[in-house]
């Protein structure tokens, strides 16, 4: 019960102190209009794009091809550790 307690505090902690900060208006100005928070600087739309492309692109081949490509380089590993 006193974990359960302490979770539910810090949980309220930190969205108070997210909303003293105003995080979500910070965070959809990063997201729509690429203004770094607490800063002067502005992302170009097509170095954002760039980024985003870029993260999508990990994300998917991490989740399709990364299972394929696992077991072969587990195998050359153990391979390479028995020859030495």
């Amino acid at each position: 019960m006193r974990k359960l307690i302490i979770t539910l505090c810090l949980i309220g902690s930190g969205v108070i102190f997210l909303d003293t900060i105003n995080f979500s208006q910070q965070l959809i100005l990063f997201v729509f209009a690429g203004i770094v928070p607490g800063t002067n600087i502005v992302i170009s739309p097509i170095d954002f794009m760039a980024a985003t492309a870029t993260a999508i692109t990990v994300i998917i081949l991490r989740i399709t091809v990364w299972p394929l490509i696992r077991p072969t380089i587990a195998a050359n590993t153990q391979v390479k550790h028995k020859a030495i």
